[in-house]
């Protein structure tokens, strides 16, 4: 739940529906101007949220030095975009990475972290590196074994004045 400036004043389920309850009798009202840019603000703020945790609940200490380092560069990117099409492209890179990876692959890795390749040309250098080792495949083999990732969709939203 959050205020008319986007500011979150609680994240409880309880209190969130006992705001919102209301009875049949109650009218509907029109949404207040610039609802839908605050609903998306919300929704991002939540994506990133979900992310967070994600990358927090799937770190293993078996990742190489250099999956650690190209995921925490790929979360500070993630964070510093506001374009949708890059945070989605973001999201599947960071899937194929974040499995088993071949010596090779590591190896690249090594030599992106080693030159500090950080933004937009580490995105770059990934993508390139996700596309020649074929990283869709077995990101599309670990979904297939039932570790698909569920995201959360916000599928509905009040607006109250």
């Amino acid at each position: 739940m959050v205020d008319e400036n986007g500011a979150i004043q609680t994240r409880e389920t309880p209190r969130v529906l006992g705001t919102i309850k209301c009875g049949p009798e109650v009218t509907g009202q029109t949404l207040p101007k610039g609802y839908n840019q605050s609903v998306m603000k919300v929704k991002q703020l939540f994506a990133a949220e979900v992310k967070n945790r994600q990358a927090e609940r799937d770190y293993s200490p078996s990742l190489s030095q250099g999956q650690r380092y190209i995921l925490r560069e790929l979360r500070v990117l993630f964070s510093s975009t506001d374009d949708a099409d890059i945070k989605d492209q973001i999201n599947i890179i960071e899937i194929g990475f974040r499995g088993t990876i071949t010596r090779a692959l590591n190896q690249e890795l090594n030599r992106i972290r080693r030159n500090g390749i950080t933004g937009h040309n580490l995105f770059k250098n990934l993508s390139d590196l996700y596309l020649q080792h074929n990283l869709r495949d077995w990101v599309d083999r670990r979904n297939l074994q039932g570790e698909d990732v569920v995201i959360p969709v916000i599928i509905c939203s009040e607006g109250l004045k």
